[in-house]
């Protein structure tokens, strides 16, 4: 293999160690997860790290409901520069349709048959307007990141739970291993 395999490879397994080692519940670590896999969803790139963070730490201060920080960010990094383009087409594909409904229609160019480029009286490209493709992607986006966000909940919250538990049946075995046997 590699030598970039092997060194993503190592990073992805240092994350997952990490996120299963983070200190709080299964709740706090899945509740972080699935806020970070929303706004991986989200059309605000560069903005949805910093964001969930703050949204973390305000549920954090003002509630009760507690989130992991550290599971919200690794949940974010599911969207980076190298899984935007499929994602965010997704978000614009199921999202579009509902976008071209909700917006009244806009009046086409006319003229020749060259194309218009960017107008900016009209706020259109030379295909769908950008307003329609905004909001196609906000809309995709939450509609893809609302079952993302509840998937990702329960996947990780299993995945937690079964590591503690692990975890505590290691040093229950090592406790009951190091107790002295009284001598009959």
């Amino acid at each position: 293999m590699s030598s970039w395999w092997m060194v993503a490879k190592k990073k992805l397994r240092r994350a997952h160690v990490r996120l299963l080692r983070g200190s709080g519940g299964p709740e706090e670590m899945a509740g972080g997860m699935a806020l970070g896999l929303f706004m991986a969803l989200l059309p605000i790139m560069g903005l949805q790290l910093p964001l969930a963070l703050v949204v973390a730490e305000l549920l954090r201060r003002l509630t009760r409901f507690q989130l992991s920080r550290v599971a919200a960010a690794a949940g974010v990094w599911i969207n980076n520069p190298v899984t935007a383009a499929p994602v965010y087409g997704l978000c614009y594909v199921i999202g579009r349709p509902i976008a071209h409904h909700l917006l009244p229609a806009s009046p086409r160019q006319e003229g020749s048959g060259a194309a218009a480029g960017f107008d900016l009286s009209g706020l259109s490209f030379s295909g769908p307007d950008a307003l329609e493709v905004g909001l196609g992607l906000i809309i995709g986006g939450v509609l893809l990141g609302v079952p993302t966000a509840w998937l990702g909940y329960h996947l990780t919250y299993g995945m937690v739970s079964r590591h503690q538990s692990r975890r505590e049946e290691r040093r229950a075995r090592r406790a009951r291993g190091l107790r002295m046997v009284p001598e009959a």
